[in-house]
């Protein structure tokens, strides 16, 4: 399979996998499809999954795929593999008027008038044997994908966005991208963080170290190990002894004397960190005029996205069009904004900062896109 691989250089592949006990995901099965052969993997019978790893790995093998991020968490988690040349059908279908988010069944539909069997879809992909129910749909989900890609890029291409699909692949696919965890960053995930105080948040950002550390170890979920909320409450208090730390709400009732005391230095060491300063918050006029240019902001990305047939969230996302206004109103610095370049300028990044400065006005609109850009000065 994996000769075949490198001689067509192109590949379609899927996976089926559990996550619902683990830190990582369960690979359960792997699909491959080459040069319209499908090949059925399977790592709970002792296939080893090194080899599709290294093919992902590698420029010189293409690799179609559908919303393939939790795959791609999997094979880095696993294997410490960085894609290298990845086509996700998902998000090309945006470029070309489909929109986005959209099932393979759907895309399979609208792409190709094919019709995808779902039944198994929901299905527990550990136990053996499978049945022959299940490895047609296993198999489904890849005996098509290549064909879809090559009717999407074929839209792309007579819709001259080519160039931005390969842009966007690259964005969120390329060896660039990360799909393992920083230990040492993920307390930027806890919900809550922003209200602690500086030196609690470095408190914070050492035991989410400890507990992410402690997850990979186990392999299982961060949230079994301590929970968020839990985590919040023992950067704030920062108890001293291991039965002061026992006594937190929400930790495992048989804490192992070893994990209280990974907590306690954790909570030490965050102690003598630096402390961790957000930007200051905008004041009051500032936020006032944010509360009102944000959603005319997010008004404006939709229209121009519904008139360039393309996803709205493929433009830009919500924090993505917050974060730029806040810059260009002045209040933040903006720091490799993906509307700040390319295509995104042209659609969506100029109109914002035309926005911004005053120099149009919005107006609904009886047709498409619903909404009119009247030009005007500042001060008219």
């Amino acid at each position: 399979m994996v000769a075949a691989a490198h001689e067509h250089g192109r590949i379609a592949l899927d996976f089926e996998f559990l996550w619902e006990r683990s830190y990582a995901p369960m690979a359960c099965l792997a699909q491959v499809a080459i040069d319209g052969r499908v090949h059925l993997i399977d790592p709970i019978e002792g296939a080893p999954l090194g080899p599709i790893a290294a093919l992902v790995a590698d420029p010189a093998v293409d690799v179609v795929m559908h919303a393939p991020s939790s795959d791609l968490t999997l094979l880095g988690m696993q294997f410490g593999t960085r894609p290298a040349s990845v086509l996700d059908v998902q998000l090309a279908a945006g470029f070309v008027g489909i929109g986005s988010g959209q099932g393979l069944g759907v895309l399979l539909e609208r792409g190709l008038k094919v019709k995808l069997d779902k039944g198994e879809q929901y299905t527990d992909w550990s136990r053996r044997p499978l049945s022959d129910r299940q490895l047609s749909y296993a198999a489904a989900d890849v005996a098509h994908l290549v064909e879809l890609a090559d009717e999407f890029l074929a839209r792309a291409g007579r819709l001259g966005r080519t160039a931005w699909i390969s842009e966007e692949m690259a964005r969120r696919y390329g060896p660039a991208s990360r799909w393992v965890p920083d230990p040492d960053e993920v307390w930027r995930r806890v919900k809550g963080q922003g209200k602690l105080s500086p030196a609690d948040r470095a408190v914070l950002r050492a035991l989410a170290g400890w507990r992410e550390r402690e997850a990979v170890r186990r392999d299982r979920p961060t949230a079994w190990i301590v929970p968020d909320r839990t985590l919040l409450e023992i950067a704030r208090r920062r108890p001293k002894s291991a039965n002061q730390l026992a006594g937190e709400r929400g930790l495992p009732e048989r804490m192992r004397a070893s994990d209280l005391e990974g907590l306690l230095k954790a909570i030490t060491s965050g102690a003598e960190a630096d402390p961790i300063h957000l930007p200051p918050a905008p004041g009051p006029e500032l936020q006032a005029r944010m509360d009102t240019l944000g959603p005319l902001g997010q008004i404006l990305v939709t229209a121009r996205a519904a008139e360039a047939d393309l996803a709205p969230s493929l433009v830009a996302t919500r924090d993505e069009i917050e974060t730029y206004l806040w810059g260009r109103i002045g209040a933040r610095e903006v720091v490799d904004s993906p509307l700040a370049i390319g295509w995104r300028y042209e659609i969506a990044g100029k109109p914002l900062t035309d926005l911004a400065e005053g120099r149009i006005a919005l107006a609904p609109a009886a047709t498409r896109p619903f909404l009119h850009e009247i030009p005007r000065t500042p001060n008219n």
